[in-house]
């Protein structure tokens, strides 16, 4: 156990403008919003993404009568239908309306599909489906204290057996109900049997308390990336080497000190083909750097301008075909391709709605929402 005497500080959505980089583009017009049936209202937070047979799914939160509430479609003949809510208890999904917050997602062996969310206690909770997404088994809570912490942010991954694993924003030691202090923490899911442990214990400044983790599974290997911070204020990324069996080393550093907040920037980084994307402010404008090895300058991927604004951090394309591409949610949207050691921009006019892409039948689609309802659009794969 450990407190900080730390003040938590209130989540910062980055305001910086200025500099230059990419050129503006010309943003076509927004096809019209394509609702979903049996959802509610206020649809926030959709993500594109496949299950194990190929098939596209759509997965969002809506506010229904009871609260807020978890659900999933699949994509049959180009519209998303039969709306499955993944939360048990009607109403009792927590929602912050920031990109960061959105549920998480993993496919695994055997057509296995798993969510993982925030509930209205503040617990993680985690839904597994057998059957690529048809239907849901009762939610386990994942963190395992008795306390009325703010556990938010998970990331999961399925491992080749099977096992489910899991990292989230821990501010259990805190004292109060604040995102900061908080520590990293990491749970095994077996046979519906829950093991955590504390990634960060042994540190003694908070991890960044509205950052999104990610989590990635390469065989035996577990890589966390997460934005910490330091004793003298720089707020970082980070990572943490594990083994599936649940060996864990301690957490790293990326990169040199770059960025003094004293605020979450709420932008998690990204662990891509051995490097990790971020966004950064250091500079008084909005970056989207990448790593090359500690002890090296990042390298520059975007840069922020008056014309050309950069919202979110950066996600993965989803789908075959789609292994070097990655979504930068911004205003235009871009999508950018991995060749070799450098980054091409491919796309550059998708909308300011687009936060969640995937690649099917050969086309990317990408969608996202506005005033509650969805949009969709469907774009030529890139060559």
């Amino acid at each position: 156990m450990r407190l900080t005497a730390r003040v938590a500080p209130v989540v910062w959505f980055l305001a910086l403008a200025a500099g230059c980089s990419p050129p503006a583009a010309t943003v076509e017009p927004a096809p019209e919003p394509v609702e979903i049936p049996t959802v509610g209202s206020s649809a926030e937070q959709p993500q594109l993404f496949l299950n194990a047979g190929g098939e596209l799914l759509l997965s969002w939160t809506a506010r229904g009568e009871d609260g807020i509430d978890l659900f999933m479609a699949r994509s049959e003949d180009g519209e998303f239908r039969s709306a499955t809510r993944i939360n048990a208890v009607p109403g009792s999904v927590n929602r912050i309306t920031i990109d960061e917050m959105r549920p998480a997602l993993a496919t695994g062996p055997d057509n296995r599909l798993a969510v993982a969310w925030t509930d209205a206690d503040y617990d993680i909770r985690l839904a597994v489906s057998e059957d690529g997404g048809a239907t849901f088994g009762a939610p386990l809570r994942l963190n395992q204290d008795a306390g009325d912490a703010l556990q938010e942010f998970p990331a999961i991954a399925f491992d080749e057996t099977g096992v489910l694993h899991a990292v989230w924003l821990d501010p259990r030691f805190a004292g109060a109900p604040v995102e900061e202090p908080a520590d990293l923490y990491y749970a095994r899911v077996e046979d519906g049997v829950v093991t955590e442990r504390n990634l960060t214990a042994d540190q003694a400044a908070t991890v960044c308390g509205c950052c999104l983790p990610d989590l990635r599974i390469d065989g035996e290997a577990i890589l966390v990336t997460f934005r910490n911070t330091t004793d003298d204020g720089y707020r970082d990324p980070f990572q943490v080497h594990g083994t599936v069996s649940g060996d864990f080393g301690p957490p790293t550093a990326v990169t040199a000190p770059i960025w003094r907040i004293e605020a979450c920037p709420v932008s998690g980084p990204v662990a891509f083909d051995g490097n990790v994307l971020w966004i950064d402010g250091s500079a008084g404008i909005r970056r989207l750097l990448e790593s090359r090895g500690p002890g090296n300058e990042p390298h520059v991927v975007l840069e922020d301008t008056g014309e050309w604004f950069l919202d979110y951090p950066p996600r993965r394309v989803r789908g075959a075909g789609a292994e070097s591409l990655l979504l930068v949610p911004a205003a235009p949207a871009y999508v950018l391709r991995r060749d070799g050691a450098d980054w091409n921009v491919v796309i550059d006019d998708l909308p300011a709605w687009a936060t969640t892409a995937a690649v099917h039948d050969g086309e990317l689609i990408v969608a996202g929402s506005s005033n509650g309802r969805f949009a969709l659009l469907r774009r030529p794969l890139p060559d």
